[in-house]
């Protein structure tokens, strides 16, 4: 069975967190009797493997206590490469496959983020993504301590740990259960929809069914981030006030709210939007009721996006309605002063394309710099631009993207244009891609838009059943407000009559 991972105790410190959250207990005797581990012992023919633990656990979903193995295997196909995996294996199996998507620079090890399919039924699948680090603000892994670029962590970081951690995976939940895997699913928001892209570009036959949120797929992820910094931190007169948001949001929301028939505070579609911000220019002392000249400048700025003077995009337009998030990403925090994009995106520059953690983002040009973040390990590795997908749409495949239609972060035109650029690298499968914008939403969630929907059932009854999804229902916690999600291009308007909080008074629309 291989030896107990020398983190073990780390583990039991893990299990006292979820014990306090009410998350998980120790196993009680009833539940050791029923040997969840069917005392397992991995196959010897797993390559490059190494098990670390074999333990029964219980979670609490709900009201519904589960039953599973967990299994903890470090896999290291080359030197330099090492990534740790968990399968969490139910007593009551679905017969299905479920990998789970990580964040930031970090992969997704948490119970939490496996339970929602383990309650389905699922076999899960987490890793690591190639380095141990947990904080998906920390890029450190890019770099060696010799100061040369970590070539292996980063193809890990690409592509190799998610493919290898699920193919091992696969194996080893079909020797689990002694019976054939019927789907294999994919699901992954933001690190996890580029993981998602990543698989059915390079490896095809790995899943049946991917779903990809907000994927940060493309290099424009970090140009945007580190422009949209330098647009407000140029200068100390560049930058906004906390206050200036809900001023912003205001004069925009009496400007375009009604466009979509209801006044809500959600815009359905931003793009339709063209509130001019110097509509709030100061005409006496600047204040915060106001925007000075210099700060009108930098709205507008983040609003139009950046081109090259080639005309390429080098930071895409913001979406006007997603201010909410500003003050976090961009004005900047007491603890984070110049805003999270500057040390989320920003870092992937100075560590991954530079292996200089020194870099001074500040310093980036995009007419000298953008093509540089597009080559090296990132352009090779990293990034996920390949619209030819046909050999997944063509063994049956179905990708489900969808994204926050107000994210600050990876822009929801960068996500428009790889659908666009499927349907025209292989119109034959157009029809197995689908995106599903969510207005108002945040980057992977959050904002006054409904947040929640059911991507996991969509995919189930699209691979499975043919039935490809036209809308998806989106709710919100703990407020009442229910809105059809659509498939593009269509959005959802308001039907006139009815309460405007609930979905069923919505229908979808070509814009």
């Amino acid at each position: 069975m291989g030896h107990l991972s020398s983190h073990h105790s780390d583990g039991v410190h893990a299990a006292w967190k979820l014990l306090a959250l009410g998350l998980f207990w120790p196993l009680t005797s009833a539940a050791q009797n029923t040997d969840v581990c069917r005392g397992f012992s991995a196959p010897t023919s797993l390559p490059f493997t190494q098990v670390l633990s074999v333990q029964p656990q219980v979670a609490n979903m709900g009201q519904k206590r589960t039953e599973f193995c967990e299994i903890k295997v470090a896999i290291s196909p080359v030197a330099g490469s090492r990534t740790v995996a968990i399968y969490r294996l139910p007593n009551q199996w679905n017969g299905k496959f479920l990998g789970i998507g990580g964040g930031g620079f970090a992969g997704n090890l948490s119970l939490a983020a496996a339970q929602p399919g383990l309650a389905r039924g699922y076999a899960v699948m987490q890793n690591d993504m190639g380095h141990p680090s947990e904080n998906g603000l920390d890029p450190s892994f890019a770099v060696l301590p010799n100061g040369q670029a970590n070539t292996q962590g980063i193809i890990d970081f690409g592509h190799r740990a998610t493919h290898l951690s699920t193919t091992l995976g696969q194996q080893l939940v079909k020797t689990f259960y002694q019976q054939p895997l019927q789907k294999s699913y994919w699901q992954g928001c933001s690190t996890g929809g580029r993981q998602g892209l990543a698989e059915i570009q390079r490896y095809p036959q790995d899943y049946d069914g991917v779903i990809a949120g907000a994927p940060v797929y493309t290099p424009l992820v970090y140009s945007n981030a580190i422009l949209r910094v330098q647009a407000f931190h140029a200068r100390p007169e560049s930058n906004l006030i906390p206050a200036h948001v809900p001023l912003i949001q205001k004069a925009l929301l009496a400007a375009c709210d009604a466009q979509d028939g209801v006044e809500d505070g959600i815009l359905t579609d931003p793009r339709a939007c063209t509130w001019n911000p110097a509509q709030l220019q100061c005409k006496g002392a600047a204040g915060p009721d106001c925007l000075t000249e210099a700060q009108v400048r930098t709205v507008q700025r983040v609003y139009d996006g950046v081109k090259t003077k080639d005309g390429r995009w080098a930071a895409m337009p913001l979406m006007r309605g997603g201010e909410a998030d500003w003050v976090v990403r961009m004005i900047g925090t007491p603890e984070v002063p110049r805003g999270r994009n500057s040390v989320l995106g920003a870092p992937f520059v100075s560590h991954l394309v530079k292996a200089n953690p020194a870099y001074d983002i500040m310093s980036f040009d995009a007419d000298r710099d953008l093509d540089e973040i597009n080559s090296g390990l990132a352009g090779e590795h990293v990034h996920q631009q390949n619209a030819d997908i046909s050999k997944f749409l063509g063994r049956g495949g179905k990708l489900l993207l969808w994204h926050g239609f107000n994210d600050p972060g990876p822009s929801p035109l960068s996500t428009i244009a790889y659908l666009q650029a499927v349907q025209e690298k292989v119109p034959a499968h157009a029809n197995s891609v689908k995106l599903f914008l969510a207005p108002g939403v945040l980057h992977c969630g959050g904002g006054p838009g409904p947040d929640q929907f059911d991507t996991l059932s969509a995919i189930e009854n699209w691979v499975e059943l043919g039935q490809a999804p036209t809308s998806l229902l989106a709710t919100k916690a703990n407020e009442k407000i229910s809105r059809p999600l659509c498939a593009y291009p269509q959005v959802a308007r308001y039907r006139g009559q009815g309460d405007p909080l609930e979905a069923q008074n919505f229908q979808c629309v070509s814009p």
